[in-house]
């Protein structure tokens, strides 16, 4: 998913230039804020907030106004045989009607309510899954903050032992002039630098792109003496916050309730009321054979008593998908709690070599510093120092370097909690 990521936000971000001094919070704040994806949380709610007043309006009344104009074959007529003469109205054959109807919805059992409840809850979801999403960004942003700062760190150490190395030319040029070295020990000495130099341009070439991916990530052309510091590690007692992940389920779990409940109120009846008003020929009687108008008004009710057990099967669909659900939240919970555990032992790993790397660049130093006097006296050869300055040097990053991961390994444990 990171690798997806990446270069999708990549290729659409716009950048400017800038020079500053960059945290870890910061990069992490714009690079949310540039993301494209983060103005759709917005646009969720404002689409949730228009489907729950569409539905509200569902108990607003409803005006319908409707013509009619029909003709009939055959109409009632009435010959009664009485003892007297008796004119009855003929009814019309052509017969017309212009109506007004209204109707109130008066009580539907609480659907509408939970329609309400189902579309703010679907645009909740909607905002936890770019959530994740962003969670997922987070990541992405921090392992590079910390890859430039291991990089960092390292393009620093080899500058301060190229500075020693050049001061070991020197030595070595002013002992061979002397006799106390060969000729041969300053092209080791200058060839040794050279090699240094290689490295601190690959070093400086694999910060140079991950400052740039990072800029764009930000949505800015991030310049090459921006500064990035070790951010300070929040112990897991004051950090605050859950993963997104769990919300998410959440969410979802609430979503299933406003169904079942939603199906429960389809059980109850539901009642409304009705009026019409409307000019026709005849009206409301229809042996009139003239253009009267006439008022209707009335109340309905509704209750489907019977749905076959349809509803019944539904809310059982509803209670699998919600065991499902918790399914998957018991599986999560339990990859975190693996995950927890193995960032913790990985943890003191790093604090255990962290201190062997101490101790051990101490004898290093002393080492080096031996072998120095050494080769000044011509007791030794070049290589032989370069050997012994190589191997502080090694220690020397390795402690560097560790300590910059044990402050990442903090927090990509607060990361595995949702802490961060």
């Amino acid at each position: 998913m990171r690798r997806l990521l990446i270069p999708f936000v990549l290729m659409i971000c716009p950048f400017s230039a800038i020079s500053q001094d960059l945290l870890l919070q910061d990069c992490v704040r714009e690079c949310l804020a540039n993301n494209p994806l983060t103005a759709n949380k917005e646009l969720a709610v404002k689409i949730g907030e228009i489907k729950k007043s569409i539905v509200k309006s569902a108990w607003l009344p409803g005006l319908d106004l409707n013509a009619q104009a029909t003709w009939q074959s055959d109409v009632v007529v009435l010959n009664l045989d009485l003892p007297f003469p008796v004119n009855f109205p003929q009814i019309p054959k052509d017969q017309y009607k212009i109506t007004t109807d209204i109707s109130q919805l008066v009580y539907d059992g609480g659907n509408i309510k939970y329609q309400q409840v189902i579309e703010g809850i679907n645009a909740d979801l909607t905002v936890k899954e770019i959530e994740v999403k962003e969670f997922e960004l987070r990541q992405i942003v921090e392992d590079l903050y910390f890859a430039i700062l291991v990089t960092d760190k390292r393009i620093e150490v080899l500058k301060l032992m190229n500075e020693s190395l050049n001061q070991t030319i020197n030595q070595v040029e002013s002992g061979v002039k002397n006799g106390l070295l060969a000729d041969s020990d300053l092209p080791v000495v200058k060839a040794e630098r050279i090699k240094m130099d290689q490295q601190l341009i690959s070093l400086q070439g694999l910060k140079d792109r991950a400052v740039s991916t990072l800029g764009l990530l930000m949505g800015k052309q991030l310049e090459p003496d921006t500064r990035f510091f070790v951010p300070e590690v929040l112990s897991e007692q004051t950090a605050t916050g859950t993963r997104p992940e769990s919300q998410l389920f959440e969410v979802q779990r609430n979503l299933i309730d406003a169904r079942i409940s939603m199906l429960n109120s389809q059980l109850r009846p539901k009642v409304a009321a009705f009026g019409q008003a409307g000019y026709g020929k005849p009206g409301l009687n229809f042996m009139g054979d003239k253009w009267d108008p006439y008022l209707l008004i009335g109340l309905k009710g509704s209750w489907n008593v019977w749905d076959w057990g349809k509803i019944k099967k539904q809310k059982q669909t509803l209670g699998i998908s919600q065991k499902v659900i918790d399914n998957q939240l018991d599986a999560f919970q339990r990859q975190l709690t693996q995950a927890e555990s193995k960032q913790q032992i990985m943890i003191s790993e790093i604090e255990a070599l962290m201190n062997k790397d101490i101790e051990l660049l101490g004898l290093r130093e002393i080492v080096t510093q031996a072998y120095g006097n050494r080769l000044k006296s011509g007791l030794i050869t070049a290589s032989q120092y370069l050997n012994e300055l190589t191997r502080e040097q090694e220690a020397r990053i390795n402690l560097e370097t560790r300590k910059i991961e044990w402050v990442s390994a903090k927090f990509k444990l607060l990361i595995i909690s949702g802490k961060n």
